[in-house]
């Protein structure tokens, strides 16, 4: 056992040993990084008004920011329960939006809501995993919410119903959001069939199986379909 620990990176030893039962002490059996691109169809677009801006209207996908990929969570469905440190993220709210619209974040950790508008917002929670109200308040003012449970937080403000978000937690490290190009990274996964989610907040859950070879990249690519509007 000891000869096998010299040899492997600490990293990807403590990885297997945790995730896979039995793999230590198997050279042949060694984690390795699951990567990807995620598609989408169609851009998805909403056109609106503003209240905080009467006279625009304007699409959805300008007022994001950034690509609908970005909207996107993947992770390795499969995983078992780990220790994770907390992050700290911030949801901000701008132009009678948050931004960013979807984040993922291990279990216990702090998420801000600052207010950016020159009116007042009211964030609040009524999932399972987090139920909460932060009330209202103004421009320049922030808020935060820890979330201490596994599972999926839709996000809405109570004055603008158009307005929501979803907070993703895990309780353990292999997620990820893609870039702008779609691409994700998935390290250490352990070797065998694996199953691979992509989550969307509109499309749901998609998954694909893949055979992780022992210490060899494997690519998991994804199309999600976009329903018709």
């Amino acid at each position: 056992m000891q000869q096998v620990r010299d040899y492997l990176n600490p990293l990807v030893f403590t990885l297997a040993a945790l995730v896979v039962p039995g793999v230590v002490g198997s050279a042949a059996q060694q984690p390795a990084v699951v990567s990807g691109r995620v598609e989408i169809g169609i851009p998805i677009t909403a056109r609106r008004p503003s209240a905080a801006y009467p006279t625009r209207t304007v699409t959805a996908r300008v007022l994001a920011q950034e690509s609908e990929r970005r909207h996107v969570v993947v992770y390795w469905r499969d995983a078992h329960p780990q220790d994770v440190p907390p992050m700290q993220v911030a949801i901000r709210q701008e132009n009678e939006m948050f931004l960013p619209r979807v984040v993922a974040v291990t279990v216990g950790s702090e998420v801000e809501f600052p207010n950016d508008d020159p009116i007042y917002h009211n964030v609040f929670s009524l999932a399972r995993a987090k139920n909460f109200n932060l009330g209202r308040y103004p421009r320049g003012d922030t808020r935060r919410v820890r979330f201490d449970k596994p599972g999926i937080v839709k996000v809405f403000c109570e004055i603008h119903s158009h307005m929501s978000a979803t907070v993703m937690i895990f309780d353990h490290p292999w997620f990820g959001i893609p870039d702008e190009n779609g691409h994700f990274e998935l390290p250490a996964i352990p070797a065998g069939d694996q199953q691979i989610t992509a989550w969307h907040e509109r499309l749901g859950d998609t998954t694909v199986r893949v055979r992780v070879e022992s210490g060899q990249a494997t690519t998991a690519n994804f199309v999600l379909p976009v329903p018709e509007q």
